[in-house]
Formats: C-alpha cells, sequence, structure tokens
C-alpha cells in the first residue's frame, strides 16, 4: 500500500532511523526537523502525521492539521510521560501517543493497526448512504450533517429539506411542492413555514447556497 507518512521528529539521527524503517515497509515519508517548517505542508494531506511533542513544533502542526484538514489521523511521540501532552494530544484528537524510548518496530506495528483501523471505517462509510452537497455530507442513514466545520444538529424537518433540496440540486421547487413533500398532502397551514424553515436551517448551515425564487420558492446551488 502506498501510505504516505508525514513524520516531524526533532532528534536527526532518530528521525533517519524511523524514516528508514517506514520505508522498508513500503510506505512514502517525508520527514522534517522542527525547524524545516513542516507547517508549510499541512494542506497536503498526507494518511498520517507522526509529531515529536517536545517542542512547539508538533502542537502548532497538530493545530493546522485539525483546524485545514479533515481525518488526517496524528500519533504523537514524547520523551517523558508529560500529562499535558498526552491531554493536549487527546483534545486535538491525536490517534495515539508513544513514548520515547521506543523501539522503531512498535511505533511501525502501531501503524499497521492504524492502517487497518482505518479501512475498516472506510468500508463501513461505503456501505453507509451518503450524499455530498456543496460543502456539506448527509448521512442518510444516521441521519447527521457534517462538514470539513464539524457536524450540525438539525431538527427531523430540518433534515428532510436539505435532503429534498440536495436530491433536486438545480431545479426550483416551489413552496406547495416542498410541503407535499415534508408535511405530506393533508397539509392546510400558510405556506410560509417552508420560509420558517428554511430561514432556521441556514442559519444552521451558514454556508449552504440556496437561492430565493421571490414568490415561487428556492433552488438550491450545485
Amino acid at each position: 500500500m502506498d501510505y504516505k507518512i508525514y513524520l516531524l521528529e526533532n532528534n536527526a539521527a532518530f528521525r533517519q532511523v524511523l524514516a528508514y524503517c517506514f520505508e522498508q515497509e513500503g510506505w512514502n515519508v517525508q520527514s522534517f526537523g522542527e525547524t524545516d517548517a513542516p507547517l508549510a505542508r499541512v494542506r497536503e494531506c498526507p494518511d498520517l502525521w507522526i509529531l515529536d511533542a517536545d517542542g512547539e513544533a508538533g502542537f502548532r502542526v497538530m493545530k493546522a492539521v485539525k483546524e485545514q484538514t479533515v481525518d488526517v489521523p496524528i500519533i504523537l511521540t514524547s520523551e517523558k510521560e508529560r500529562i499535558i501532552n498526552r491531554v493536549l494530544g487527546l483534545e486535538f484528537g491525536c490517534y495515539d501517543v508513544v513514548i520515547k524510548p521506543f523501539a522503531p518496530r512498535e511505533l511501525v506495528l502501531r501503524v499497521h493497526r492504524l492502517i487497518l483501523e482505518h479501512a475498516k471505517q472506510s468500508s463501513l462509510a461505503i456501505d453507509r448512504q451518503m450524499i455530498k452537497l456543496q460543502n456539506y455530507f448527509i448521512d442518510l442513514d444516521q441521519r447527521v450533517v457534517s462538514s470539513d466545520e464539524g457536524n450540525f444538529k438539525l431538527t427531523s424537518k430540518e433534515f428532510e429539506l436539505l435532503y429534498l433540496l440536495a436530491r433536486n440540486q438545480g431545479l426550483a421547487l416551489s413552496r406547495e411542492q416542498i410541503i407535499r413533500a415534508i408535511w405530506g398532502e393533508d397539509y392546510y397551514g400558510s405556506d410560509r413555514v417552508v420560509d420558517d424553515l428554511m430561514r432556521r436551517m441556514r442559519r444552521k448551515l451558514k454556508k449552504l447556497r440556496v437561492e430565493t425564487l421571490y414568490g415561487f420558492g428556492y433552488r438550491i446551488i450545485a
């Protein structure tokens, strides 16, 4: 598997040893020292970051990874069992914390385990029904809406409205069509209920691009 690993290790000799071990597994390794500006490479989205927590650079990179990318796992390494390192690492969502000294083979095995877990998660994700709408992902099985900003809590009606728009991207939907799809044929209230629902949904999904067709209804911008 052509697995791409970005490695930040402050100790140059140990960095070379780790890089060699990973390359022997057939993985593509890019290694950095603390002064090698790894922050500029965050947006390249490798499959895994291994970050030395004994210095400011590791935590700066970890913070940038979580802010700028989606679901890139992180393993932290540290010379001492520092509670603050472990707590901060877990708060940032790192996958594992490995305390030095450790055998390079131990880290290789942990990376292997991570690869297997992510492969399993990817397989499960394929089986689930997902729709991408602009910057948002709609999970039909879990009824969850997410983006790189996190998950969004929608009411049942808000979710149904978003799903309706996603199924009809680029098409103009009248208020009457929306009412029939969400409230059913037996609804006899005001069609302004659609505007109220749309306003609440837009308030939560601030980056959703929906065109208002005055006097008619709405159209989602594909």
